[in-house]
C-alpha cells in the first residue's frame, strides 16, 4: 500500500481587508496541516463549520494556491506545477462538491455536462462510443439513459448530486476528494449517496478524501479519521482505532455530542469563543478545554505519535500516559 497524497506543513493565510479603517488584517485558516491519503484507502476529514476543511480540499484541486507547504499528489508537487501538468492532475484527482444545485449548469443537459470534461482531455470521440460510456456512466450511479437530455431543474437533490458523481467519475480519476456531498440532501437520501460511495470505493480502488462533519457518516465509510480544528489537525487515526479510544479533548467532546437514544446529550465544553486571529497564543482549543492548564495558553502542540497509528496534538497526551 503507497501514498498517494501527501500533504506536509501546509499554511493558506487570507488577508481581510478593513475598508472604513484603511488596514488589513492576515487570518489563518489552514496552520501546519500534515495528512496521508493512502492507495485505496477513505480518509475522513472531520471538524466543526469554519475550521478549514473546504480551504484544504481547495488547495489539494489547485482551485486556491498555499501560503506555504507542499502537496504531493502521486509523486508530483501539484503546487507548482506548468498548465499541461496540471491537466494530467485534474484527470488523476476529481471533486464532488456540497450542493448539488450550485455545481450544475442550469444552461446544460446531462449529456453537455458530462462530456464536458471527455472534451476538454479529448476522450471518447466516437459518437456510439461516447453514447455507449454516457449511458453505463448514468448507470453505475443509478440513473437512467433517458435522463440525458433533460436539464438539472428537473431532478431532485438527491439525482443532481448522482449527476456530480457521475461527472467526477467520468474520467476514471484514481482519487476523489468529496466535500460535505451529503449534508445538504435530506436523511434517506444521504443513506442512498453514501451506500453508492461505498459501491464506487469497492468498486473502482479509488482512494478518497471525505469532508464531514458528521461522525455517524465517517463512521460508516471512512478507514481513517483526521480531527481538524481551527485549521490543525489535532487527531488522526484509524477509524475503528479513534471511535475506540479518543485521545484529544476536542474528539472526545465531538464523541459525546452524537446523539444517542436514551443517553442525555453532553455538555463537556463551553461555547465557541469566536474566530482566533494570528495573534493567539497556544492550543486554539484552550479556551473550550475542561482539562487546559496555563501551559496549554503558552505552548503550540504538536501533532506527534501517541499510540501505534494514532496521533494526538495535545500536551497531556504523549507515549508514556496513553
Amino acid at each position: 500500500m503507497s501514498v498517494c497524497v501527501e500533504i506536509r506543513q501546509l499554511y493558506k493565510t487570507y488577508t481581510r481587508r478593513k475598508w472604513l479603517l484603511g488596514a488589513t488584517e492576515k487570518v489563518p485558516v489552514l496552520q501546519d496541516v500534515s495528512l496521508s491519503l493512502w492507495q485505496n484507502r477513505v480518509l475522513g476529514l472531520v471538524g466543526e463549520s469554519g475550521c478549514g476543511k473546504s480551504t484544504l480540499c481547495k488547495v489539494l484541486l489547485g482551485i486556491e494556491e498555499p501560503t506555504s507547504g507542499t502537496v504531493v499528489v502521486n509523486g508530483k508537487n501539484a503546487v507548482r506545477v506548468s498548465r499541461e501538468q496540471r491537466k494530467g492532475l485534474c484527470r488523476d484527482m476529481q471533486a464532488v462538491f456540497q450542493d448539488p444545485y450550485a455545481s450544475l449548469d442550469p444552461r446544460m443537459t446531462v449529456r453537455q455536462l458530462l462530456s464536458e470534461p471527455l472534451d476538454i482531455h479529448g476522450l471518447y470521440k466516437n459518437k456510439a462510443e461516447r453514447k455507449k460510456f454516457l449511458s453505463e456512466l448514468l448507470s453505475s450511479v443509478g440513473l437512467l439513459e433517458a435522463y440525458l437530455d433533460r436539464y438539472p431543474h428537473e431532478f431532485s437533490g438527491g439525482q443532481r448530486q448522482r449527476i456530480c458523481i457521475a461527472r467526477a467519475l467520468a474520467l476514471d480519476p484514481k482519487i476523489l476528494v468529496a466535500d460535505e456531498p451529503v449534508s445538504a440532501l435530506d436523511v434517506s437520501v444521504q443513506a442512498q449517496i453514501l451506500n453508492l460511495f461505498q459501491d464506487i470505493k469497492r468498486e473502482r480502488d479509488l482512494t478518497m478524501l471525505f469532508v464531514t462533519h458528521d461522525f455517524a457518516v465517517a463512521r460508516f465509510l471512512c478507514d481513517d479519521i483526521a480531527v481538524m480544528y481551527r485549521g490543525r489537525i489535532v487527531e488522526s487515526a484509524p477509524s475503528e482505532q479513534l471511535f475506540a479510544r479518543p485521545l484529544h479533548p476536542y474528539t472526545k467532546s465531538l464523541l459525546a455530542a452524537v446523539p444517542q437514544v436514551g443517553k442525555p446529550l453532553s455538555k463537556s465544553v463551553s461555547a465557541d469563543p469566536g474566530v482566533h486571529t494570528g495573534s493567539v497564543t497556544g492550543c486554539a482549543f484552550a479556551p473550550r478545554c475542561p482539562y487546559a492548564t496555563a501551559a496549554c495558553r503558552q505552548v503550540i502542540p504538536i501533532l506527534e505519535q501517541a499510540a501505534p497509528e494514532h496521533a494526538c496534538a495535545c500536551i497531556h497526551v504523549t507515549k508514556e500516559n496513553v
